[in-house]
């Protein structure tokens, strides 16, 4: 697990310390080592760098940018192949010779051997620069699922990829300019849409992408093939299993960041039950409500070592810390929770296990079930005959999630499901986000791609990696193994919501004794701002609106002024809204 940082210069200007300055900016990434190269390649320069954090092997030998043996061929790489062993063995019967243990030699050879063609053979996580020394020509990649970050900027004298913005930004060869045109999108959906990003010049390498970069710095692009299921008859049960062994590390005392939820719990369960280990740290969030309950239960349960991290409303006086280290903003309070478990779990646990991906394999999601529901009855005659959510009066609870149901519900299939994955308040002009006319079954499972493919990477997948990164600790996520993601992309979405939301993860961790987190309410990880946001007698957070700030430009402060009051009477539930616009506020103001 690295932070990597890459130049490749055609104007001469380029120089060391320029690296330098990212490596600087990336280091939280990386404390245990950090090196680089330099090399004139063709009419180019090329400057590797990387961070390194040792997990898998530990010698100095490992260290990036890893070199081949005879010069030809360098490597920087951030992230894990957790089946490195059978690629390993397979080189070996090729002949290849080894000097270290670590996944990253084994990544090295393999693109020495088949190239980009070998980017199928990989499960794990994962974003490299690959460089051919003598040609110039590079491979840059990102894992299918977005579970490792890559942030490029390109133009026609320089191409500079890093793990982060800021790294970017740091190398003091790209301006640093506010894309406002994401905005919009952030304030509908709560993160910019890829390959955007909050500044102009800088974009989002994609999941799935690879780069072919010549030797004149022009680009192929082309995508990884996704995942094919063994074809071996085998169970949910085992592939998750098998995943859990493969990323649990006893050599780093991992842990579990645990919300008592279904998933966490399950990874535990299966920890315990199948594996047989017993005071596997976990970390908890407590004071948000029933979460920390069950998190301390399930520890109990399990025979873990309970860690908890409790919170109040003091707990939003952080928000300014937190916001100083992130290179964009994603309005998603999880995001600070996980920091937080990040810095309770660092210098204890070096690899966190998470629960994330599960919801949007398995069709974990309140919407997923409320798209479900539309799907069956949008053609019937009753159903086209109810009344619309602005004659509907002000619900409260569940109600008001209704009210939300019908006031996203469009005859266009995938703009209803658009809908629901937005704001009610800060929502875009109607857009069809895929084809209508399709069989019901085709929509329900476009809308599971669509989560997977944009929310899981860009918020979730993005927030768990930024926020443990930050504090040094590689957070590994066993739901989204290869063979997992290609288990769940063969059922039929019907199948996955047949009995219920996650019903096969469910009936799983009921058979490890988990009725009562199965059968208790969901409750998503995040901060309880809706109670918060009530309490008409701190002030003290929106004081920003009653002067000059840059939010002002996006959201006026008579609007945020409407939100707040509507909110603290309880009419409608805004703490989505105003945490977005605390949240873009601040960081505003950090960074322009």
């Amino acid at each position: 697990m690295c932070g990597i940082n890459v130049i490749l210069d055609f104007s001469g200007k380029a120089e060391t310390n320029h690296l330098q300055k990212m490596m600087v900016a990336t280091d939280h990434r990386g404390p245990d080592a950090s090196n680089f190269l330099e090399r004139e390649v063709g009419k180019a320069k090329l400057l590797m760098g990387a961070n390194r954090l040792q997990i898998v092997d530990k010698l100095e030998a490992s260290n990036q940018p890893l070199v081949s043996l005879d010069g030809r061929y360098a490597l920087v790489f951030n992230g894990e192949i957790y089946n490195y062993e059978d690629i390993r063995n397979n080189l070996l019967n090729k002949g290849v010779q080894f000097i270290t243990r670590s996944d990253t030699e084994v990544l090295l050879f393999h693109l020495i051997k088949k190239g980009t063609d070998g980017l199928k053979d990989l499960n794990g996580m994962f974003a490299f620069v690959f460089a051919n020394l003598e040609s110039g020509e590079l491979i840059v990649a990102r894992d299918s699922m977005g579970i490792k970050p890559l942030f490029v900027h390109r133009s026609k004298k320089k191409i500079i990829v890093s793990s982060e913005i800021y790294g970017i930004l740091a190398s003091g060869l790209v301006d640093k300019q506010l894309n406002e045109k994401v905005i919009p999108h952030y304030l509908a959906y709560k993160y910019a849409l890829r390959p955007s990003t909050f500044y102009k010049g800088i974009e989002e390498m994609k999941p799935g992408t690879v780069w072919e970069v010549a030797s004149t710095g022009e680009i192929e692009e082309s995508k990884i093939p996704p995942p094919k299921p063994s074809g071996k008859k085998i169970t949910l049960k085992n592939l998750l299993i098998d995943s859990v062994i493969q990323q649990y590390s006893t050599a780093n005392h991992t842990g579990i960041m645990l919300s008592g939820g279904v998933d966490s719990t399950l990874l535990l369960a299966i920890l315990n039950k199948e594996l047989g280990y017993n005071h596997v740290p976990v970390y908890s969030i407590t004071g948000t409500g029933m979460d920390g309950k069950f998190a301390r239960q399930a520890a109990d349960q399990y025979q873990a070592e309970f860690n908890e991290v409790a919170i109040n409303e003091g707990t939003l006086a952080r928000v300014d810390e937190y916001i100083q280290t992130i290179d964009q903003p994603i309005a998603d309070s999880a995001s600070l929770l996980t920091w937080l478990i990040a810095e309770k779990a660092a210098g204890t646990s070096k690899v966190l296990l998470s629960g994330a991906g599960a919801d949007e394999l398995f069709a974990g999601y309140n919407r997923h079930k409320a798209f479900y529901t539309y799907l069956r009855n949008r053609n019937k005659v009753w159903f086209k005959g109810l009344p619309k959510a602005t004659h509907l009066p002000n619900w409260s609870g569940k109600l008001a999630s209704l009210k939300k149901v019908a006031n996203a519900i469009d005859p266009d299939a995938s703009a209803t499901f658009n809908n629901f994955i937005q704001s009610d308040f800060f929502r875009l002009p109607k857009q069809s986000i895929w084809d209508d006319n399709l069989a019901n079954e085709q929509h329900l499972c476009n809308a599971m791609r669509h989560d997977q493919e944009n929310y899981l990477s860009a918020d979730v997948l993005a927030i768990t990696d930024h926020a443990t990164m930050q504090h040094s600790i590689e957070t590994r996520v066993p739901y989204l193994d290869n063979q997992l993601v290609s288990f769940s992309r063969n059922q039929p979405g019907e199948e996955l919501l047949k009995q219920g939301s996650k019903w096969m993860l469910k009936d799983l961790l009921d058979s490890y004794g988990g009725k009562s987190y199965t059968k208790r309410q969901k409750f998503g990880l995040g901060l309880p701002v809706n109670d918060w946001f009530k309490n008409s007698g701190r002030k003290d957070w929106w004081e920003f609106n009653k002067k000059e700030s840059q939010i002002h430009r996006f959201v006026t402060s008579a609007t945020i002024d409407e939100l707040i009051a509507a909110h603290q009477s309880g009419k409608t539930d805004y703490s989505q809204e105003l945490w977005r616009i605390l949240v873009l506020h601040k960081w505003l103001e950090h960074n322009f």
